[in-house]
């Protein structure tokens, strides 16, 4: 059994043990019990009406990282490690489609993390909506935007998650809770 949490429930805070709550609610907010990283996980409502805007229009979201709203019509390849920074309004439309946006901060470099993270993504099952090669839908991008004492980062539509470092055992309680579980195309792995 996982140690208590914290919980925002009705606008008050309430400790209660993580068991109970994913039995009672499907999932935690507030301090992660899982790993060792003080990860917390966010259920970002209301969730934004999923609206297609053109590339380069400035969205302002009210969560960051976005997790629901409008997003650009380009959807960036699955199953990819990007180098430079993939735009919110792009990644925002993977989540969309139901996958999960893997994000760190590191103005310094971090290879040890984005390694840890492509690792993890490329280990994932092959999920039956995808085509070789991709494995599944995730991407991994660099977010100079996550506030500040966030280096890493998880994005899935409604849902965030955040921490100081890579903690491989809560990325994959929230891969488990969220992986293709929101978005209104949330089935659909084709990059459409």
């Amino acid at each position: 059994m996982y140690g208590p949490v914290l919980v925002r429930a009705h606008g008050c805070f309430c400790s209660m043990t993580l068991a109970v709550l994913a039995a009672c609610h499907g999932g935690n907010s507030g301090p992660d019990a899982f790993g060792t990283c003080a990860a917390t996980f966010s259920h970002d409502t209301p969730l934004l009406p999923a609206t297609h805007v053109d590339q380069g229009t400035v969205i302002d979201w009210p969560m960051n990282p976005p997790t629901s709203g409008a997003h650009y019509i380009q959807l960036p390849a699955w199953a990819t490690t990007y180098p430079i920074a993939v735009m919110r309004g792009n990644y925002l439309h993977n989540e969309e489609h139901g996958g999960v946006v893997m994000l760190y901060n590191c103005p310094d470099g971090c290879p040890d993390i984005v390694a840890s993270m492509t690792s993890f993504g490329q280990a994932l099952p092959q999920d039956p909506q995808c085509s070789a090669p991709i494995n599944a839908r995730w991407i991994v991008t660099p977010d100079p935007l996550l506030e500040p004492g966030v280096t890493v980062a998880l994005a899935a539509w409604g849902w965030s998650y955040k921490a100081p470092c890579f903690d491989e055992e809560s990325v994959q309680h929230f891969f488990n809770e969220h992986y293709a579980a929101g978005g209104p195309d949330r089935t659909n792995c084709n990059p459409q």
